[in-house]
Order: C-alpha cells, then sequence, then structure tokens
C-alpha cells in the first residue's frame, strides 16, 4: 500500500473515515476497485445512510493504538499474501481514548468524504454515500 491514503475523525457520532486510492483490475468484461473488494470481503457494508449506520462486525481487520494520539489499521489480504498495515498519525487523542475504551470502531472507507484541509463532515459524508461510495464496519479496536 502507497501513502496516498487519508484519514479523518470525526465526533458525535465517533468515526474513523480512510480515503484510499483506487486499485483498478480487470477482470472479466469490466474492471473494479480492488480495495473496495478487499473491504468487502473483510465485512464492509454499503453506507446508504450516514444518519443511521447499520454496522457489522469487520473480520481480518483491526484498529490498534501505538501512541496518544496514533494508531495502526490492520487489514487482512488474505492467506498468501498477508496483511496491510495503515499508520495513522494526528489523531485526536480524546478521541482514540473513546475508542479503545469502547473496544471498536466505525470505520468508513470512503471515496470523496475528507475536505482539502484533511477533515470530515456529516455532510461530505452524506454527499460520499449518496453516490455509492462510503462503505462501514466494525473494527475492534485496542491498545498495542
Amino acid at each position: 500500500m502507497t501513502d496516498d491514503y487519508q484519514w479523518a475523525t470525526h465526533a458525535d457520532p465517533d468515526l474513523l473515515v480512510v480515503q484510499l486510492p483506487a486499485v483498478s483490475v480487470v477482470r472479466g468484461p469490466g474492471a473494479h476497485d480492488a480495495m473496495k473488494a478487499l473491504f468487502a470481503r473483510r465485512g464492509f457494508r454499503p453506507v446508504a445512510e450516514t444518519d443511521q449506520l447499520d454496522l457489522r462486525a469487520a473480520n481480518g481487520c483491526s484498529l490498534t493504538r501505538t501512541g496518544p494520539g496514533s494508531a495502526e489499521l490492520l487489514v487482512v489480504i488474505g492467506d498468501q499474501v498477508g496483511a496491510s498495515l495503515m499508520p495513522l498519525a494526528g489523531l485526536d487523542p480524546a478521541w482514540l481514548e473513546r475508542a479503545v475504551e469502547l473496544g471498536h470502531t466505525a470505520v468508513l472507507v470512503a471515496d470523496a468524504a475528507i475536505a482539502d484541509d484533511g477533515t470530515t463532515s456529516r455532510e461530505l459524508l452524506r454527499r460520499d454515500a449518496a453516490a455509492g461510495g462510503v462503505l462501514a464496519a466494525l473494527v475492534p479496536t485496542r491498545d498495542a
């Protein structure tokens, strides 16, 4: 995985939004985004309404706090390929503390829900979800 991904947190409700570059794969008559397919295999489901998330537990994913404002998102790719580890720095320590105490985090994989200044908002999430660009799941969260 390259360093082209972005992340942002949102409070009330607490969310982690991750925006990844598309990885196009041609299979059969068309192409698809391999990253979205990977997260779908890990239990992430399309989000239709951001105000009422119907979240299910992710499998093969975890969020681990590595410092006061840093964490790592682990996503297992497959038995023979291994896993992808995404370091996340500059997180709000209070947000991260709440996530660790709760034991899980709502993680949203988005296409266009992070602004140029690195923040997200309900409106950006709504627009991206309406365009079909958001997948979400509950990811186990813990300390290292």
